[in-house]
């Protein structure tokens, strides 16, 4: 049945988002922080120039070069014994956050804060680390070990009223990219009126307290550039707000240990050893067992070691051996396309073009070789009671809901679903065969060319996902559970049009590009 709808025409804002999306998506969350730093500083630096802020550009110039030196210096000293790659971008990151910590001066004291913080951080961005991935934050480190050697002490002089506009938007921008919205917001949250209650409580009135919260306290920054490190999060949403909380708190919470007393870089460390404690230790070795490339689309099938403990939707971290990584990094998280009851992992991707080195490398592996699984996490699971739902899907979006159909079958359950998937090329097509083995009933967005590829009882309905009539189509639409995963564009389109028919609220999985 194809329902002829014209498609509205998408609105400025639309189209604004789907350019940031498409920017976003090309650009690596390291590049994103670099370029965001980058952008404050300079303005930090400019402001400075000016007489706006008292920070003179010589002062913000030489804290640059020291910490620079220092944390590349410190990370090459813990990298070459080991034989460990350093990521340049990740360290010319720490030592631009080194600077924005500490007091931005041409003395001695003012420089040797800054080297030392920075040589800290860069060692322990090797030595502080547990197969990838950082057990402390590197930054705070540095500014605790500053703290007890007493040469001096975390300023976090970047929060300042004039900087406030430029910290407001490239944190929103940090924050998009990394997806650790969840941590950073519960400890805004926290920290904002609390900081804001006990100036107040100090005599001052509420407005100005909490203008000088906002503006002179260090939370925002604090919260979008530090908090939300991807390497130090917590794998499930609940246990990222439950760490965000305390995090704030701790910031609140006066206490005093010889000289290390209450502060951001101390708070943050506890934060951190909470979260690792949530994330899986153990290594997961997998070794390829088969490779199918269709249409764009590789699917790799990896035996592992032993059994591995996840939930169906939920992503994988793979990391490829040998080989430098690209912008990006070595890592890359994929939606597992299988149950957790399966003998086997399944990974599935497209292979745009042109591919970045690491998505070529991938598609290069061949049976028998080996790679490391890392985090497994992510809240896009489904329902508990395997009642009645909808899934949404856009292109490779299809993967999590592969692995919900592939756990009803392998636990004898029975599927009322119903499947509605934007499929542009066949090889969008390739996991229909898990779905319709599931009994899940589909309705296919798309080209004609896609029909021949359809499993019997799929039905293609529209060319575009705007003249889907919901209503008409799924007229029980309310009642059912609601799943979307995609592009973000995507996402959007689905809520508007699944909105427009009743439908309730969606759980969404956002797929930036990998």
């Amino acid at each position: 049945m194809t329902v002829a709808v014209l498609a509205p025409a998408r609105p400025a804002s639309d189209r604004i988002r789907r350019a940031a999306d498409r920017l976003l998506a090309r650009w690596s969350m390291y590049r994103v922080v670099l370029a965001a730093l980058v952008v404050l500083l300079t303005a930090a630096a400019i402001t400075g120039a000016t007489g706006i802020t008292p920070y003179p550009p010589l002062a913000i110039l030489a804290s640059t070069a020291v910490a620079l030196a220092a944390t590349l210096g410190g990370t090459w000293l813990a990298a070459a014994p080991l034989r460990v790659r350093p990521h340049p971008e990740s360290s010319l990151i720490t030592a631009l956050l080194v600077v924005c910590l500490f007091f931005p001066g041409l003395d001695v004291r003012d420089l040797g804060a800054v080297a030392i913080a920075g040589a800290v951080a860069g060692i322990s961005k090797t030595l502080l680390a547990w197969r990838g991935r950082h057990v402390l934050n590197p930054v705070a480190v540095g500014a605790v070990v500053v703290t007890l050697t007493q040469v001096s002490g975390a300023a976090w002089w970047i929060a300042t009223p004039p900087l406030l506009p430029v910290l407001l938007v490239g944190g929103a921008v940090v924050l998009l990219r990394a997806g650790t919205w969840d941590t950073a917001l519960a400890v805004v949250v926290v920290a904002l009126p609390g900081a804001a209650v006990r100036l107040a409580a100090g005599g001052l009135p509420l407005p100005a307290a909490a203008w000088t919260a906002v503006a002179s306290y260090p939370v925002l920054f604090f919260a979008a550039f530090m908090v939300s490190e991807p390497l130090t999060q917590a794998p499930r949403r609940w246990q990222r707000l439950l760490v965000g909380v305390l995090i704030g708190a701790l910031t609140l919470i006066p206490f005093q240990v010889g000289p290390v007393a209450t502060s951001p870089e101390v708070a943050l460390l506890v934060g951190n050893a909470v979260a690792f404690g949530f994330g899986p230790r153990r290594r997961i070795r997998l070794t390829v067992a088969d490779r199918r490339l269709e249409d764009g689309v590789l699917r790799l099938t990896f035996a592992p070691e032993r059994p591995v403990r996840f939930r169906a939707g939920q992503y994988v971290e793979l990391t490829l051996p040998g080989g430098r990584g690209d912008g990006r990094g070595s890592r890359r998280v994929f939606s597992a396309a299988s149950s957790p009851l399966a003998p086997e992992l399944v990974v599935v991707t497209r292979l745009a073009e042109p591919a970045s080195s690491f998505k070529r490398r991938l598609a290069g592996l061949r049976p028998g070789d080996r790679v490391a699984g890392g985090a497994l996490g992510g809240d896009f699971v489904a329902p508990a009671d395997d009642g009645p739902q909808v899934w949404f899907a856009g292109g490779i979006g299809i993967t999590p809901f592969a692995a919900f159909a592939d756990d009803l079958v392998r636990r004898g359950r029975p599927a009322d679903v119903v499947l509605v998937q934007v499929a542009r090329t066949p090889g969008d097509l390739l996991l229909a065969p898990v779905l319709a083995a599931a009994g899940v009933r589909a309705l296919v967005v798309g080209p004609a060319a896609v029909e021949p590829a359809l499993p019997a009882g799929w039905t293609r309905v529209a060319d575009d996902l705007a003249a889907l009539d919901l209503a008409a189509l799924i007229p029980d639409l309310r009642a059912r559970w609601a799943g979307a995963a995609g592009s973000p564009a995507f996402v959007r389109a689905v809520r508007r049009i699944s909105r427009a028919a009743g439908g309730r609220r969606i759980r969404t999985d956002r797929f930036l590009g990998a």
